[in-house]
């Protein structure tokens, strides 16, 4: 009478697959969560130009978000500094006068320009216009 049951060979296929399916389980969840700190990122900058336009609105004085470029940082006037993750490449295109600052004005006016965000095959642009200073990102193909 023979018994049923596996054999080695027949284990080790599956532990292997099960390998391979948590192997790109966890590249997936990965690249997932770094896609969400990117746009999370995004959605900070977007937030503080705005806030930036408000500022200058509300006090009737120019308002500017400075952007360190090298230690990757921006800062929105009465907010703490904030900090980008080293892999997004910032690119801030901005009126030469303004150096690396975006300035709105209490018209809701600003400098305009934009700012081009990029991590491998991943862009984001943030358009600042300088006649209305409305804010808007979005993301590139």
């Amino acid at each position: 009478m023979a018994q049923r049951g596996f054999t080695l060979l027949e284990m080790l296929v599956v532990i292997l697959l099960i390998g391979i399916a948590a192997g790109l389980l966890g590249l997936g969840v990965r690249q997932g969560l770094q896609v969400a700190k990117e746009r999370r990122v995004v959605a900070q900058m977007v937030e503080a130009l705005r806030a930036t336009r408000a500022s200058a609105i509300v006090s009737g004085q120019a308002a500017h978000t400075q952007f360190d470029l090298q230690g990757r940082t921006f800062q929105a006037p009465g907010r703490a500094s904030q900090q980008w993750p080293a892999q997004v490449q910032v690119t801030l295109h901005s009126a030469e006068q303004a150096g690396a600052a975006v300035v709105f004005y209490p018209d809701g006016s600003s400098t305009g320009g934009n700012l081009l965000l990029a991590n491998g095959s991943r862009r984001w642009r943030i358009d600042i216009g300088w006649l209305t200073g409305s804010v808007q990102s979005k993301a590139l193909p």
